[in-house]
């Protein structure tokens, strides 16, 4: 691993910094540049890359039907890819092969990309690790792994795998049209934004024991989204091997999937990992790391990587899931979903699922057809019914065009 500095400035001409990169016309190019904004850990690669196997016969991308949302019209591939969801780039892996890889909106297959929060699924592998070799518990006290939450009766009951599944009620709100939603006070203590004048941020880790976070209700009883819960992971999972989670990260995954380049980690000013959203990578090194859900967690040369267990777990049909998922805010948009170690099983019996992330960040996985799609996105704001319609619309329509190849 490597450390790389940082001033908080992106581009220091376009005046693109960490108090504005967020804004619409920022986006396309700030989100390729997170290493500028925060400090940052390089996950290097490891020795050997691994090939992605091509496709003879690509997917005729632009032959797919596609209805506008705005208006219910008939709409281009390509308008509907730059116009609708503003993507940056898009893969689609089937079969063992991929079918299709483009770029657009100033992106380029060298570019490193901000995954946000697909972040968390890809770093809830290795909790999957940990618990497979005996290191972790799903049902131990999360106050086993950090144990200054103990100090704070309200996380007695609460156990990893309330974690895992943000089955977890609290104070905290991540609604991004609310500047007085607790995201943003996190958001700020963590780096994303500059700390409020005369304040030191206070960092990832403390976070965890502010009053917001401090669970209420019945652990296990309701899905809450809550991000600052992927850093009490990552600590926690660091703290049961007595290691840097980075470095766990780093040898345990990212050097065994034939990543190509190194992977950008940014970390709060103490140098804990940003988990729950900040790390970048490139799309080929996406897919790479996130196709394990669809190889039964081996890599694309079958060696296994995440034990198989874990995509089971994941995906599995869970009453008590659905449940606590249809008690939350995103029942009626998901329905029937549910959210297990860090992932949205958008369809449990058809073994569907998704890694989303802010401003159109995705990967989609069909287990049944063997199908995943990644993409990145440049997308104006973090979320909105216009673009979850979008993407779902994306994921079917390349999903029958891909049972028509």
């Amino acid at each position: 691993m490597t450390n790389a500095p940082v001033n908080g400035v992106i581009d220091e001409s376009l005046g693109i910094c960490n108090a504005n990169w967020d804004h619409p016309s920022h986006l396309a190019y700030s989100q390729l540049h997170m290493d500028r904004m925060m400090p940052t850990v390089h996950l290097e690669p490891g020795t050997q890359s691994i090939p992605l196997q091509r496709a003879a016969r690509p997917l005729a991308l632009d032959k797919i039907a596609f209805t506008d949302p705005l208006g219910g019209r008939a709409i281009s591939t390509e308008q509907f890819l730059d116009r609708r969801l503003y993507n940056d780039a898009l893969l689609v892996f089937h079969r063992g092969e991929v079918v299709h890889e483009s770029y657009r909106n100033g992106m380029s297959a060298d570019d490193h990309h901000v995954q946000h929060s697909t972040t968390k699924s890809l770093v809830a592998m290795l909790v999957g690790i940990a618990m497979d070799e005996g290191v972790m518990s799903a049902e131990a006290p999360i106050a086993n792994y950090i144990p200054e939450l103990g100090d704070y009766p309200e996380w007695a009951e609460v156990r990893l795998q309330h974690v895992l599944d943000m089955a977890l009620d609290s104070p905290y709100a991540e609604h991004y049209d609310d500047p007085d939603c607790g995201y943003f006070d996190y958001a700020r203590a963590v780096g994303y934004y500059p700390a409020a004048e005369g304040r030191t941020p206070a960092g990832a880790r403390a976070w965890l024991t502010s009053l917001r976070m401090r669970p209420r209700g019945t652990p296990g009883s309701r899905f809450n989204y809550t991000s600052p819960l992927t850093n009490a992971l990552m600590i926690a999972v660091g703290e049961a091997y007595g290691e840097s989670v980075l470095s766990l990260l780093e040898s345990r995954i990212y050097q065994r999937i034939g990543a190509v380049s190194p992977g950008w980690f940014n970390t709060d000013h103490l140098g804990v990992p940003i988990a729950e959203g900040q790390f970048s990578l490139r799309l080929e090194d996406f897919a790479r790391w996130a196709s394990l859900m669809i190889n039964n967690g081996r890599n694309l040369a079958g060696d296994q990587v995440v034990p198989p267990g874990f995509v089971e777990d994941t995906l599995a049909p869970r009453e008590s899931s659905r449940q606590a998922f249809a008690r939350s805010e995103y029942g009626e948009v998901l329905p029937g979903a549910q959210y297990r170690n860090q992932f949205w099983v958008t369809h449990p019996e058809a073994r569907q699922c998704a890694m989303l992330g802010i401003h159109g960040q995705f990967a989609w996985f069909d287990l049944n057809r063997e199908l995943m799609i990644c993409g990145y996105g440049s997308y104006p704001v973090q979320v909105d019914p216009l673009m979850t319609d979008c993407l779902q619309q994306l994921w079917l329509n390349v999903a029958s065009a891909c049972d028509r190849r």
